[in-house]
């Protein structure tokens, strides 16, 4: 698999949240060769933008690539107020992504960590896979309502928490993990904020995890180093070695 660089139109901009935008975008060998937790750096031109910015890969199609961002920083202020037409400048696919195991899987996302684990939970359920997922937001005008009726369609069970207002299910994702016997699932996936993983390490570091990290990238392609990690075996990229690793390979209390 190589590293592309297209020219992408915009074909749809939505927001779907408070603050969460769904951008669809044109793309041809990026889209088709992108695997489930990949990511791609998109040039923003906005002012002070000088470097790209990586985005977590949603979904894909033959002919179209799309990202569920969460407004946070400039870069992502930029990409959710682009109209329909405009072109962006993609490289990917880009990082390793999650692995396809069999068996029964539970998926643990929290805010727009939740859009790395879209295209994961097509793939199992394509592969015959029997998943689960829980997912928290910090408010329920956070919640990507559109997003999470995708993902009930793909699991079997699917949670939604909140840590606060008026919603049904109020705490967080280890509160809800705490309800669950672990011991139905193979596979456990999750992505969102580090923090969130944090919390979830003492449940889940001697079970089969995967996690994918979010990280600054200046390059995304291993040169520049900035968003290296310590793991138990070695220093490593989170761009090209991850942005998915072993949960027990990560050293939590360094980052």
């Amino acid at each position: 698999m190589s590293v592309r660089n297209e020219k992408c139109v915009v074909l749809k901009n939505k927001r779907l949240s408070s603050d969460g935008y769904l951008i669809v975008l044109g793309s041809g060998e990026i889209s088709r060769q992108t695997l489930p937790g990949q990511f791609v750096e998109i040039g923003c031109l906005g002012k002070d933008m000088i470097l790209r910015r990586p985005f977590s890969v949603f979904d894909v199609s033959d002919n179209s690539i799309s990202f569920f961002i969460k407004v946070i920083g400039k870069g992502s202020r930029w990409l959710s107020e682009l109209p329909e037409g405009y072109v962006v400048d993609l490289i990917g696919p880009l990082g390793n992504g999650f692995s396809l195991y069999g068996g029964k899987s539970l998926l643990i996302g929290g805010g727009c960590g939740i859009a790395s684990l879209n295209l994961l939970a097509e793939r199992l359920k394509q592969s015959g896979g029997k998943t689960d997922a829980i997912f928290g937001f910090s408010r329920p005008e956070e919640i990507p309502h559109e997003v999470i009726a995708g993902f009930r369609r793909k699991a079997d069970n699917v949670v939604v928490t909140v840590d606060s207002g008026d919603y049904s299910t109020l705490g967080n994702v280890v509160d809800r993990l705490g309800e669950v016997s672990l011991d139905n699932y193979e596979n456990f996936y999750c992505c969102g904020p580090v923090r969130m993983l944090k919390a979830l390490v003492p449940q889940l570091s001697a079970r089969k995890t995967e996690v994918s990290l979010e990280a600054r990238m200046a390059c995304g392609i291993g040169v520049c180093y900035g968003c290296s990690i310590n793991t138990v075996f070695s220093i490593k990229r989170v761009c090209i070695d991850g942005p998915v690793f072993r949960m027990e390979e990560v050293i939590w209390d360094e980052l």
